[in-house]
Order: structure tokens, then C-alpha cells, then sequence
């Protein structure tokens, strides 16, 4: 198996490796043990679509051990440096479902929740730091903070218009035959206000002639998300949401507002995951990703946290993005 480096990633540190399907971090041992818990409460307690927190996390694979090699410009996995237990703590690889794959122009935006950002493992500087990142953004204001975007467009994008004073912070570069990807830094985000964040969200879906169903998709996921882990004993520091939909528009074509819903479906079942697909017949058929999709990932400081109740440090982030989103969609 081959691993490159990802070509897709609006945030988050550098490291990460693809090979078709599957997807390669590096982790730390309480990450693979949120992991490891997650999928056996879902294996145990399979539910309706939605409700449970692993129907919202990236399909887990296990571990790999640090010893990849570089052949011809690709990393390649050894057979035998795969764990599945995750018991090796050096250098540790976690391995996922790749959400990109499938996807022509993945356009993405990663939205870091909650205003608490840390936990106790982290040394008192870093707590410091992110408790003052916090307070300047919309992280302590929303309990939710934009920490980058990628954008696919055939058109211009209204960035610069909307946001004249933070053009540095965007970077526009040619991809295919006549689009362009124009990315949006951390800096981006943490430059927005309680004020104009709904533009910037509003602007993630400006390429797209079909926004307003697409907008309408991912409010109803957030609802569906938000009851869940309104029934779900976690505390989740740093976790971000993961928002990506097809920017190619040949696969937008004929689609409108009598087929959409049943073209792209709520939840991806990560049981039905092998190859990146969907659980939509016609996306079984057709062998492709679904038009969009929405995760929960990031879980290097989270664990399940069984009697003390739901994590209201994230629920209050999503809670509004659901009231963000609607009046987007409405």
C-alpha cells in the first residue's frame, strides 16, 4: 500500500498521508483509545443512524507503527508494522477512513469547537496560550472558531470583497483546467467577529448553484448531531467539525431541489465504509463519494466521560452553527 502525502487539508499539522481509501495521522495513545472506544460501542450497540458519536467520527482502521518507508516518492506501509491494538505509543500512525476519497474538488472547512480548547495534559504555557486564543475569537464568544477553508470555484470568489482588510490570509492557486482553489489560513478565523462569521460561512458555499439545498443538508446534520451528543457522556477538547462537498459541478448536474435529498444522504454509515462510499444505493452504484458529508474528528484530547453528562463546551459551538446555518438556508 502506498501512502503520499494528503493533498487535502484546510487545517490542522502537516504529517498527514493518503492511499486511496484509507487516511494516516499521527496520534497519540488517548486519540486510538477514543477510537478504539467509540467503534466498540458501536459494534455492540448498533443504533439509528446518527445517534451514536461514531456515526459522526471517520471509519477507524487501527494503527501503524512508525516505520514507513520512502520508495520513489511514496510512502509504503509495512505489513508488519500494523497494529490493531494500538499498544505501541512511538511515533504511532492512526489510520482512518480517507473522507476525501471519492471526491474530484473537495471543497472543505474545519471548524475548531468549543471555548475551552485544552485539557490538563498540556503544559500550563499551552493552556495559557489557547485560553487567550480563545478569549480574542469567536471561539469564546460561539464556542466555535473557523480554522480554515478550501474552496474549489470556476468563478471568482467574493473573499476580498467581503473581507478587504484580510486578503493576506487567503491564497488562490490554478487546479484542473480552469478552477482555482482558494485557501483560507487560521489566521482567517481568528480575525472574524461574532458579527461577520455568518459571511464567512455563507462564503464556503458561494461556488455552488445548488448552496441553499447544500446549506439545508448540513443544518439538518447539525441537528441530528446535536441530539446526539446531547445523549452522549464525552468531554471533547479541540475536536473540530469536518464540512466538505463536491465543488466539481459536472457532479452537481441535474441535480436540483426533487432529487437532492435522496442523492446525498444525512449520515454515512461507518459500517458500510470499506471503500469510501456512502450507504445510498446510488452512490453504491456509481462508486463515488456522496456530494457532501459532515465529521466530527480531532480527538488527541477527548475521552468518554460515563455519569458526568453531556460536554456543553462543544454543544454550545454547535448550537450555533444550527442557528447560523438556518438563517443561511432560509
Amino acid at each position: 500500500m502506498n501512502f503520499i502525502p494528503s493533498a487535502h487539508q484546510a487545517a490542522g499539522h502537516d504529517g498527514c498521508l493518503t492511499a486511496g481509501p484509507v487516511f494516516a495521522k499521527l496520534t497519540l495513545t488517548q486519540e486510538i483509545a477514543f477510537y478504539a472506544e467509540a467503534t466498540r460501542r458501536l459494534s455492540v450497540a448498533p443504533d439509528l443512524l446518527g445517534s451514536l458519536l461514531a456515526h459522526w467520527m471517520p471509519t477507524y482502521m487501527g494503527t501503524m507503527k512508525e516505520g514507513v518507508g520512502l520508495v520513489d516518492g511514496a510512502f509504503v506501509l509495512n505489513p508488519d508494522n500494523v497494529s490493531l491494538d494500538g499498544t505501541n505509543t512511538k511515533k504511532l500512525y492512526l489510520v482512518l477512513l480517507n473522507l476525501y476519497h471519492g471526491f474530484s474538488h473537495p471543497c472543505i472547512l474545519d471548524i475548531k469547537l468549543g471555548s475551552v480548547l485544552t485539557d490538563d495534559t498540556v503544559t500550563p504555557e499551552k493552556k495559557a496560550r489557547l485560553a487567550a486564543v480563545s478569549q480574542a475569537t469567536t471561539s469564546g464568544s460561539l464556542a466555535f472558531r473557523i480554522c480554515g477553508m478550501k474552496i474549489f470555484h470556476m468563478t471568482p470568489l467574493d473573499g476580498p470583497l467581503l473581507f478587504p482588510n484580510m486578503q493576506e490570509t487567503m491564497l488562490a492557486e490554478p487546479a484542473g483546467k480552469s478552477g482555482t482553489y482558494t485557501s483560507f489560513d487560521k489566521f482567517f478565523g481568528r480575525s472574524l467577529t461574532e458579527e461577520n462569521v455568518g459571511k464567512a460561512l455563507e462564503l464556503f458555499f458561494q461556488s455552488l448553484h445548488q448552496k441553499k439545498l447544500l446549506l439545508t443538508r448540513f443544518h439538518q446534520r447539525l441537528q441530528l448531531l446535536y441530539n446526539c451528543l446531547l445523549d452522549t457522556e464525552v468531554r471533547i477538547k479541540s475536536g473540530s467539525l469536518l464540512f466538505i462537498y463536491e465543488g466539481d459541478p459536472a457532479r452537481w448536474t441535474n441535480i436540483d431541489e426533487t432529487n437532492y435529498f435522496e442523492t446525498d444522504p444525512l449520515v454515512c454509515d461507518p459500517l458500510d465504509a470499506s471503500d469510501g462510499e456512502s450507504d445510498s444505493d446510488s452512490d453504491a452504484d456509481t462508486g463515488e463519494a456522496p456530494l457532501s458529508r459532515l465529521n466530527l474528528i480531532d480527538f488527541a484530547h477527548a475521552k468518554f466521560a460515563d455519569g458526568q453528562g453531556p460536554d456543553d463546551n462543544i454543544i454550545d459551538g454547535v448550537e450555533n452553527l444550527i442557528r447560523i446555518f438556518g438563517l443561511l438556508a432560509a
